[in-house]
């Protein structure tokens, strides 16, 4: 449920990359040119940050797997 939440949240974000840039050089959202690019750099940031965190659990995930799989081959 929460990777599925987790995997969801990463997609709007990368959708929002993709289409800001593209609707604030249409002209159809005015900012100021400051707010667009601290706000690209604080969503691509934390874009950065989720995937990082999602590699870690992807791997501790796995790190518990292995382990378990090593105390049933040493419990046979």
């Amino acid at each position: 449920m929460l990777s599925t939440l987790a995997i969801a949240a990463v997609a709007v974000a990368s959708l929002v990359l993709l289409a800001l840039p593209a609707v604030v050089a249409v002209r159809v959202l005015e900012l100021p040119v400051e707010w667009v690019g601290a706000g690209l750099t604080f969503l691509g940031a934390v874009l950065g940050g989720v995937k990082l965190i999602a590699m870690a659990w992807g791997i501790r995930g796995r790190l518990l797997i292995a382990r378990q799989a090593q105390a049933v081959a040493a419990a046979d």
